[in-house]
């Protein structure tokens, strides 16, 4: 009996065990769960991984509405600073900076997406660890004072939109060289409408990719989106309306223009076409002069320089459409490649100031002297300037045609005085410098004189006039002397002296 009762107790002992070995850890995992659930709920919802950089403009666009922003109609009433969009997203409108901080100590909890409109703030902290856990961060159409510290290191922000703040370069913190170094999930940036002349590189440093806009900052470098382009992991939202500063040098001048940055795309493929300008490794510059609307085809106009290269002759081989070519500070001394090359056939400026070009009469009938606007020849040697060349260029141009020769010496002679200079005169406004043209005495042309310049040599028929005078002069005087001999002989009855010596002659009866 009693080992009987024992065994039932073991019986007993062993099906507990069992019981707790099974019933109990499904109770405890789905305690588990239920508290995951409860967790999960309350936290803010998880942002979707950040996509990839998109390339097209449209696909740019879809991008730029993933970022949190709202309309000024959503803006919270009754003069409230902020209200809460949905569980993870904040919307404030109209806030300077007390009542900024005042608002996100409610609102900084579970908030993902945070956007501000017309923000009055003297100085944006982007430091302060509430920003960290943002997915989108927007300030928008506001003021701005500056924007100091640096984003907390891991931040979650994969948007950040600044954009319309009357931000400049100088109001980002000076001693923060790579403000978003941290933001290491950032893949759209928009800074557009602002004053920046800067654009971050750090951006480029980094290997991820993303989507930046700057429109709206015309007064950035060129060669900061320059090197933005070549990194391959920038693409540019409002690629067609992305402006920048570029510095432009005509010899000691340096001018600003602002250009679409598909500008430097274009100037690319022109230094692609640069390289087979010929002599080879010349290493000229070429660039977009202008867009001219042919027909109904756009087409680039290319400038061409080449000066200070070290040319002993005119350069071949033109990119298409050049009408522009600088040659100058060369040593260049003849103009004949003109005639022969038909890349000339579209030039229209041509600047060979500075070499040693002797003679303009390799241009005679070329295209370039019918179709020139500029044509500038200073301080070269010229020994003369052939007027036929030019043939009536002037009369059928208005003064915008300009031709420049200062700096030259040429032979001044007759010829010059009485046919080359009325010629410099006449087309004066064509000519702006004609005033420096000199003579090889350094004598400028316009003040040459003919007596300087006209001189022959004499013979006995130079002496004419003077023999002719003097024969009216001997006829004067003996008309004279004939008269007061018959006036002496009429009142006194006597021939003067000679008169009287003189012999009678068979005439003499007329007189008596």
């Amino acid at each position: 009996m009693h080992r009987s009762s024992l065994c039932l107790t073991d019986v007993f002992l062993w099906s507990f065990v069992l019981y707790l070995a099974t019933y109990v850890p499904s109770i405890e995992m789905r305690t588990n769960d239920d508290e995951m659930q409860k967790y999960v709920a309350e936290q803010p919802q998880a942002s979707s991984p950040s996509p990839e950089p998109l390339t097209t403009v449209e696909e740019q666009k879809k991008r730029n509405n993933s970022c949190f922003h709202m309309p000024r109609s959503k803006c919270p009433p009754n003069g409230t600073a902020c209200t809460r969009i949905d569980p993870v997203s904040v919307f404030c409108c109209d806030v300077d900076s007390f009542r900024f901080k005042e608002a996100l100590q409610i609102f900084r909890q579970n908030t993902s997406n945070l956007h501000v409109l017309n923000a009055t703030l003297d100085k944006l902290n982007v430091s302060e660890a509430m920003y960290r856990r943002l997915v989108s961060m927007s300030f928008t159409d506001g003021n701005i004072g500056m924007i100091v510290g640096q984003f907390p290191k891991h931040s979650s922000i994969a948007c950040l939109n600044i954009s319309n703040n009357n931000l400049t370069s100088k109001k980002l913190d000076p001693s923060n060289e790579r403000p978003f170094a941290h933001l290491i999930y950032l893949t759209y940036l928009d800074a557009s409408a602002n004053n920046l002349t800067e654009f971050p590189l750090s951006l480029v440093q980094s290997n991820r990719k993303i989507t930046v806009d700057f429109s709206g900052n015309d007064y950035i470098p060129c060669k900061h989106f320059l090197k933005a382009m070549e990194s391959k992991i920038v693409y540019f939202h409002n690629y067609e309306k992305t402006r920048c500063a570029l510095d432009v040098r005509y010899n000691w001048f340096m001018e600003t223009t602002i250009v679409n940055i598909d500008y430097l795309h274009q100037q690319k493929e022109l230094h692609k076409m640069c390289k087979f300008i010929r002599p080879e490794n010349i290493n000229c510059t070429c660039s977009l002069e202008r867009l001219e609307l042919l027909t109904e085809e756009a087409v680039n106009l290319i400038s061409v320089d080449c000066s200070q290269r070290g040319l002993k002759e005119m350069p071949t081989n033109l990119p298409t459409n050049t009408v522009k070519l600088n040659v100058s500070h060369n040593n260049i001394t003849s103009l004949q490649p003109m005639s022969d090359d038909p890349s000339y056939d579209q030039l229209k400026q041509l600047i060979v100031d500075y070499n040693d070009i002797t003679s303009i009469v390799e241009l005679e009938g070329t295209k370039f002297i019918d179709n020139f606007m500029l044509f500038s020849i200073t301080h070269n040697k010229l020994s003369a300037i052939h007027t036929y060349v030019l043939s009536n260029k002037f009369d059928m141009t208005n003064s915008y045609t300009t031709f420049s020769i200062a700096g030259n010496y040429i032979h001044c002679d007759c010829n010059t005085e009485k046919v080359f200079k009325p010629w410099l005169m006449e087309n004066s406004k064509n000519i702006p410098d004609y005033r420096h043209l000199m003579c090889e005495e350094n004598t400028p042309v316009v003040d040459l004189f003919e007596s300087q310049v006209c001189h022959a040599n004499r013979d006995w028929t130079d002496y004419i006039y003077y023999i002719i005078a003097l024969e009216v002069l001997v006829l004067v005087l003996l008309i004279s002397k004939v008269s007061y001999d018959y006036w002496v002989f009429k009142t006194a009855g006597y021939l003067p002296w000679p008169a009287n010596k003189m012999p009678r002659l068979p005439c003499d009866w007329l007189c008596e």
